[in-house]
């Protein structure tokens, strides 16, 4: 049993990483995956990507990833429905893991505006994996971010991942508002 004990705007996303690193799942990639409700791997289909995910006991996120063509993008969505930064200061990243070779992934919140289409502010560092495992902390500024607005219909944190075959374990990962 998992308990959701967390208060906060960003227990939701917590907590639904939290049941990820619990569920012992896997699954094929296509261009198209979801890997549980609401979180997707969604790629251009012109990269024609293949492979395997798992979820293995206390890990967030293995992906073995090949890549058969060319294309423009390749995004690990997770909703952060619509979470209020009106009161809060700083949002901010942390997380942790390896990859057999260094792999260079830009991480960004993808805020809904009411007109329609979306914003998309991105975190200054990227995230930087190789063969040692290694953390990462990142964090925004809010009110000095026009692509964020302080409200919006929905929101999602988006990791762009690579565009060329590659393996990547992400063994922890959270979100923090303050």
């Amino acid at each position: 049993m998992t308990n959701n004990m967390a208060t906060g705007p960003d227990a939701d996303f917590n907590y639904a990483l939290q049941l990820l690193r619990h569920s012992q799942s896997e699954g094929e990639i296509q261009a198209h995956t979801e890997i549980q409700t609401g979180m997707a791997l969604h790629a251009d289909p012109a990269l024609r990507p293949s492979g395997q995910w798992r979820s293995p006991a206390g890990r967030l996120l293995e992906l073995d990833v090949t890549v058969a063509g060319a294309g423009g993008w390749f995004g690990l969505h997770m909703p952060l429905g619509n979470i209020d930064l009106s009161q809060a200061g700083i949002i901010g990243i942390a997380c942790r893991g390896t990859s057999p070779s260094i792999e260079a992934i830009r991480v960004c919140i993808r805020s809904g505006v009411v007109e329609g289409g979306f914003d998309d502010c991105f975190f200054p560092k990227r995230i930087l994996t190789h063969p040692d495992s290694s953390s990462h902390l990142d964090a925004i500024q809010i009110n000095q971010q026009l692509e964020l607005p302080p409200v919006s219909p929905w929101r999602e944190l988006i990791l762009f991942l690579p565009l060329h075959s590659f393996r990547l374990d992400l063994h922890d990962l959270r979100l923090f508002i303050v």
